[in-house]
């Protein structure tokens, strides 16, 4: 802390040079305030003299003409405006008569599509009609063959069929009854064939009549649909340019009116070119005194700058030297601090507090995995070394010192286990050091089957209340949702009680391959 406040103190003679340069720029920034004050008031006193020479030797009344001017170009404004006014009306007209006609295009358009459909449809169904009504007349011209050729008569004679008594074919005679009633089954086979035929050759026809008749009339309606979407265009056509004839006249002759009164603008500007000549000298006058000022006005911003740089740098070594008298405070505070605690007393007294709290922490989990029967307890050595006692409880419930060497292994795991624990917990208490996983590499080494059991639940109470257990009422808990456990030499089934899922890894023929446990997982 003295090297800051000496190191303030460097910074404090900085800016103290640094103030007495910027009050010597100050002194210097007022000097040419002045300077450019006094040319800025001679600039003044030249420019009225010769504007008032000016003034003197022509005649400057332009009220008449100026009047006149801003009449005329009221006029064309008015004029404008008229134009605009037209001509946002006419585009109007035309985009909304270019809109609606489109419209109506667009309507024809899918009308002649559908009038050509129409067509199509009737020139199928036509065609469709007669390739049916061929058909019929080819089933019936079949059957009535067939008819005759079995000697059946007419359609509407109900003759019986005579079997013939010699093979139509060979010329023999028949005298066998099977091949009578074999003749007999194909000739009323054929008949039944050729009715079936007519029928369904009727119903095509009946189809595409049907058919036929809808799309007739449906061709008749388009075609009467197009020929009045098409009057409506001529119609609406003739009315738009009807309306855009009218626009246009009265466009031109605003137009018409414009041109003459520009004109008439014309004339009068150059008339009060020759008064305005001597405006532009007077103007030029006027402009040379305003860049003086200007030189003036940027002297004094600077002078005006120069003044709160002045005033900042003073303002930094009043807190400059804020900062040194609070700095030099608490160096006092500091130096009374040793004085009281020693050179290590706040320290001694942080680590005995953490201490104490790891040894609680510790404690708890050593409860849980030796059902009371072991106790740990911590304590500040000499240099700040940490002491490690041990203790077991005899049957008749007293505590018996022993040194940690000579714990037998399920002991002296269960103490290892639970200081790894209890240092885990003051870790995400205290420093915040917070995971939602706990990973345990041979934490079972030594233990027996009951030892296993009570690890597994311990962690399972770790996993289920998500607290760590209850250690203390401002610790909160470790926030865990899993743990893993790796294991080495021990079979599965020793410890299926004590883990919700146990995935193996077994290496065989130079590959390891893991076996996972389709158990169901424990859910914080």
């Amino acid at each position: 802390m003295m090297r800051e406040v000496a190191k303030l103190d460097g910074m404090i003679a900085l800016r103290m040079q640094d103030l007495e340069q910027a009050e010597k720029k100050l002194t210097t920034a007022k000097q040419y305030v002045d300077k450019r004050k006094i040319e800025v008031e001679s600039a003044r006193k030249a420019a009225h003299e010769k504007e008032q020479l000016l003034l003197s030797g022509a005649d400057h009344d332009t009220s008449d003409i100026e009047g006149i001017i801003l009449g005329v170009q009221e006029e064309m404004k008015e004029a404008r405006s008229e134009i605009r006014t037209l001509e946002e009306e006419f585009s109007i007209i035309t985009k909304e008569g270019n809109d609606e006609i489109n419209i109506l295009r667009s309507r024809l358009e899918e009308k002649t599509t559908s009038e050509r459909k129409s067509a199509k449809d009737v020139q199928f169904w036509q065609r469709s009609h007669d390739s049916a009504s061929i058909e019929l007349k080819s089933a019936e011209k079949h059957f009535v063959t067939l008819r005759a050729e079995w000697n059946l008569g007419p359609i509407s004679n109900n003759s019986s069929l005579i079997t013939p008594k010699t093979c139509r074919s060979c010329g023999q005679k028949i005298t066998s009854s099977s091949a009578q009633n074999h003749i007999r089954s194909s000739v009323e086979k054929q008949l039944e064939e050729a009715t079936k035929r007519i029928a369904q050759a009727q119903e095509s026809v009946s189809a595409a009549s049907e058919a036929l008749e809808k799309a007739v009339d449906k061709a008749r309606i388009d075609a009467a649909e197009v020929r009045d979407c098409m009057e409506l265009i001529r119609h609406k056509e003739k009315s738009h340019r009807d309306k855009t004839d009218g626009i246009r006249t009265k466009l031109k002759q605003a137009q018409d009116v414009q041109s003459k009164l520009s004109l008439d603008l014309a004339a009068y500007s150059k008339k009060a070119k020759q008064m305005v000549e001597a405006d532009l000298i007077i103007s030029k006058l006027r402009s040379d005194v305003e860049r003086v000022e200007d030189v003036f006005n940027t002297s004094m911003e600077m002078y005006q700058n120069q003044c709160t740089e002045v005033e900042r740098i003073d303002d930094n070594i009043s807190g400059l030297k804020h900062d040194k008298d609070a700095l030099t405070n608490e160096v006092k505070f500091t130096a009374l601090l040793v004085d009281v605690f020693g050179t290590k007393g706040v320290q001694a007294f942080v680590l005995q507090n953490v201490i104490q709290a790891l040894q609680y922490r510790t404690q708890t989990y050593l409860n849980e995995l030796s059902d009371g029967s072991l106790q740990l307890r911590l304590e500040v050595g000499t240099n700040d070394s940490i002491v490690k006692k041990s203790a077991v409880r005899d049957p008749d419930g007293t505590w018996r010192n022993r040194p940690l060497s000579s714990l037998s292994g399920g002991q002296w795991r269960r103490i290892s286990l639970s200081l790894s624990l209890g240092f885990s917990h003051l870790a995400s208490t205290r420093g915040r050091f917070r995971s939602s996983l706990l990973v345990l590499d041979e934490p079972l080494t030594h233990l027996d089957s009951a030892g296993r059991a009570s690890v597994g639940k311990l962690l399972r109470k770790m996993i289920s209340s998500n607290s760590g257990l209850d250690v203390a009422s401002d610790g909160g808990g470790m926030g865990l949702s899993t743990i893993l456990v790796i294991l080495q030499d021990i079979a599965a089934e020793e410890i299926e009680e004590c883990f919700d899922c146990i995935d193996e890894v077994v290496k065989l023929n130079g590959e390891s391959v893991v076996v996972v446990d389709e158990g169901d997982i424990l859910t914080p």
